[in-house]
């Protein structure tokens, strides 16, 4: 399942989504904020189940991403 970026109801999903430097610094708060913003839109109605499933599949790969992004640095740089 493919979740539509240009609809408007989701600007604000996929701006978070986008945020590589949030992302890196913090990827627990970054995907806890994806989370509630793809919470919000489901209880607003603006989401059906499935896609509420579709958006939480893409926060958890790109936190799981972000994790390992940050354990190779701190490996190859352990002072940072």
């Amino acid at each position: 399942m493919s979740i539509d970026r240009t609809l408007p109801e989701l600007a604000q999903w996929y701006a978070q989504y986008d945020d590589a430097s949030y992302r890196q610094a913090s990827p627990d708060a970054y995907h806890q904020g994806l989370l509630h913003t793809a919470q919000a839109l489901r209880d607003e109605g603006a989401l059906a189940w499935d896609d509420w499933l579709a958006l939480k599949a893409l926060a958890d790969q790109a936190h799981m991403d972000a994790v390992d992004e940050a354990v190779r640095c701190h490996v190859s740089d352990p002072n940072t």
